[in-house]
């Protein structure tokens, strides 16, 4: 949750009035499972969470294709090398003495622009960047959503949630890297296209600058080890059963 607003008390103003929001619907939900007098309250509460997050991340998907085929597309932190007066790093004299914050010199490394003219192809590759993206963000999500529903059942440890888990550890890990991949391999071709190799304040880098990250990968472990202890889970929970 991220709120702009023209002074510090509006600003708090709002982020609060946000998490009480969230605050409400969460102990609307928890007050609801009590009333239906459910097994866990805990369990109700994280499901319905999990459920709500996986629709706003299909009405995200949603927008973000539209987002990308809608006509001018606007793109964030293109890779490029900006000239700005005053700010630049180089040939820096005596330390600067300062009592309150003071700007020495900075550098600026991307850049938000929108662009018109963009062809289907690389807007086909910014648009599956940002949708595996959010599928990685909504893997979790389905997984809780599941696991709180086989609980709910009496079956907590049920082959079903160890499927489950296996399945979300290896979307996010294809999903997660695959998004992150060529969302910045989009990013820094554009960003050679677009900006001139030198002679203007702002021009390309000269360098196609790709990345992935380690979370999906730390992500995909978690949820793969989740995965077998949840299926050692089932093993013992088949075993007690047969013995009573």
């Amino acid at each position: 949750m991220s709120v702009g607003w023209h002074d510090l008390p509006g600003a708090l103003l709002w982020i609060t009035g946000g998490l009480l929001l969230v605050a409400g619907f969460i102990g609307f939900i928890a007050w609801d499972a009590r009333r239906r007098r459910s097994s866990s309250v805990v369990i109700e509460v994280a499901g319905a969470l999990a459920r709500v997050w996986v629709a706003f991340t299909g009405v995200a998907v949603v927008v973000s294709v539209w987002r990308w085929f809608g006509g001018d597309v606007w793109v964030a932190n293109m890779p490029a090398s900006v000239t700005v007066p005053g700010l630049s790093c180089g040939g820096l004299g005596e330390p600067i003495v300062a009592t309150a914050p003071t700007l020495v010199c900075g550098s600026i490394s991307g850049v938000d622009v929108s662009l018109a003219g963009v062809d289907t192809g690389m807007r086909m590759l910014l648009a599956a960047g940002d949708v595996l993206t959010l599928i990685a963000i909504a893997a979790p999500a389905v997984v809780l959503a599941v696991a709180c529903g086989q609980a709910l059942k009496g079956v907590p440890f049920s082959r079903v949630v160890s499927r489950w888990l296996l399945i979300g550890a290896l979307t996010m890990l294809v999903a997660g890297l695959g998004g992150e991949l060529l969302s910045s391999l989009g990013r820094t071709i554009l960003a050679n296209e677009v900006f001139p190799s030198s002679g203007a304040d702002v021009v390309s880098t000269g360098i196609y600058r790709v990345s992935v990250s380690w979370w999906p990968i730390c992500a995909a472990a978690a949820l793969g080890a989740l995965a077998a202890i949840f299926c050692h889970g089932a093993r013992l929970q088949h075993d007690t059963e047969a013995l009573v």
